[in-house]
């Protein structure tokens, strides 16, 4: 998950410097590098409760800042809309909308007892992606 979420960062500072460069889209800036930020900070693995929770509420107003973006462009789009740049704009938004969904679930993750106890008790010990946890594998046996 951490390695996600890091190219989730990564991708989104990446759009930032993009708008960089384009007037008047400071906005834009702030708005991507928020959600890098956001990102970026889910790799730490000792991150208080209410901290977790601050930044899970962070996390779900800036996804919906990209949602609501996307939808405020989407009735200006023409039938190949794909191709242009206000197009590729709204791609971006898109994207960035649904790549905020694993950074918040990372971060409800932290809120649970169970994912906080195994990341503070054997953090090296779980290293799949999708696994499921020991004590079904022990009543299962």
């Amino acid at each position: 998950m951490r390695m996600i979420n890091a190219v989730i960062g990564f991708f989104l500072l990446a759009l930032a410097v993009l708008h960089f460069f384009i007037p008047n889209h400071t906005h834009f800036i702030a708005l991507y590098g928020a959600g890098a930020l956001l990102a970026f900070v889910a790799l730490f693995r000792h991150i208080s409760i209410n901290v977790a929770r601050l930044f899970a509420i962070a996390t779900t107003a800036v996804m919906f800042f990209y949602f609501a973006g996307f939808f405020k462009m989407a009735p200006h789009f023409h039938e190949q809309w794909y191709t242009s740049g206000a197009g590729l704009e709204g791609v971006g938004m898109l994207l960035s909308a649904f790549a905020m969904i694993p950074v918040l679930s990372c971060y409800s993750c932290l809120l649970k007892a169970d994912c906080r106890e195994t990341r503070i008790a054997r953090p090296q010990k779980r290293r799949a992606f999708f696994s499921v946890p020991d004590h079904i594998h022990e009543k299962s046996a």
